[in-house]
């Protein structure tokens, strides 16, 4: 690398940092005058890095935000491999139609890195495997999310189309009309153009949610985002509300994790919410506690029988309060371990086993 050459790099990566620098310190900083100081300033200006100067004896340099070009970035072996790694992922990625986009990012970084660096981020792309999904991930456009999030940082109301695929859940605030409703009139026609409030984007599970306030439903509502189709201008701006919950990304998952399930109950464990929450994956159901030794859980999922299983993983007693189909699957569950271990003890002793 030539002298100059290292020279800029060392000014880039004194500007990166966010304060102002004096000519002066610079010129230490790097051994060199103030005069050369200018001149590569002036330089890293050419080439498309916004750097700000001030005048007077609080002036000097700092690296804006404007640009109209992305310029080059300065990275150190460590920051390179990890924007690999940001890289790599994103080949699986929360937004889905990104993978062909990260991919020539990735191809661009390898080509100018280091070759032992090079090494490190090939060797990241050999030895680690993403785990396919159950479920295809949904494609969303970016720009759409981007958007989406204008909408909400000027608190304009967005217009859309909603179009849901067939057996597919647009899901429902607590208060609001429910998935399976809205779905209905939806497919039917009734209701598919939507004007809301927008207010937060939520990735769950690989989906990308859009938390907003329906004015016509005077309710909240969230609306899977694959299934927008937005709608140009945007409508009139409005004033801010109280969200509907401290915790919204908790709020979104209770209300889409329930709306999905083909089938629920609702359990009483004998167990503090805290404890019961660590045996139970967050798609399997919702906890609030009941006191301060019991707590409800709102279990759901596709089949009964999975619904059982994950209630007979529970270190804690149980009773299932409102579903008869869940009750008759447990006893058949512990019907079948117990014949299970009795033929085991039977075969262990030589002794022919019960029917």
């Amino acid at each position: 690398m030539s002298q100059t050459a290292a020279r800029l790099l060392g000014l880039l990566s004194l500007l990166t940092v966010p304060r102002t620098w004096s000519g002066t310190e610079l010129a230490d900083r790097l051994n060199v005058s103030s005069r050369t100081v200018r001149n590569d300033i002036g330089t890293l200006r050419d080439l498309g890095y916004p750097v700000e100067g001030t005048r007077g004896g609080e002036g000097g340099y700092r690296m804006g935000s404007g640009g109209s070009a992305v310029p080059p970035l300065l990275l150190n072996p460590d920051e390179a491999v990890a924007v690999a790694v940001g890289l790599h992922s994103g080949l699986s990625c929360i937004i889905g139609g990104m993978e062909e986009t990260s991919a020539q990012a990735l191809a661009k970084l390898e080509q100018i890195l280091p070759a032992s660096v090079r090494n490190r981020v090939k060797n990241l792309a050999h030895f680690t495997v993403p785990l396919a999904s159950n479920h295809p991930m949904p494609l969303v456009d970016p720009n759409l999310l981007t958007l989406i999030i204008e909408y909400c940082h000027g608190h304009q109301r967005f217009r859309f189309t909603y179009r849901p695929e067939a057996g597919a859940s647009a899901d429902q605030g607590e208060t609001s009309t429910s998935a399976d409703q809205r779905d209905t009139l939806s497919s039917q026609g009734h209701r598919s153009e939507f004007e809301v409030e927008p207010y937060r984007l939520v990735n769950h599970q690989h989906r990308w949610f859009l938390l907003t306030f329906d004015p016509t439903e005077e309710a909240w509502a969230i609306f899977r985002v694959e299934h927008i189709v937005p709608k140009i201008p945007g409508g009139r701006r409005f004033e801010p509300r109280d969200l509907p919950a401290q915790e919204i990304g908790a709020y979104v998952e209770r209300n889409v994790t329930a709306s999905r399930w083909k089938h629920e109950a609702t359990v009483t464990v004998h167990a503090a919410a805290a404890e019961v929450m660590k045996m139970l994956m967050p798609a399997e159901g919702t906890v609030e506690a009941l006191d301060e030794q019991r707590s409800t859980v709102m279990i759901g999922a596709e089949t009964v029988s999975t619904m059982a299983l994950t209630l007979a993983r529970l270190d804690a007693e149980f009773v299932v309060e409102d579903s008869p189909e869940l009750n008759a699957e447990l006893r058949a569950l512990s019907n079948r371990l117990q014949r299970a271990t009795t033929q085991a003890e039977s075969a262990a002793t030589g002794s022919p086993a019960s029917k």
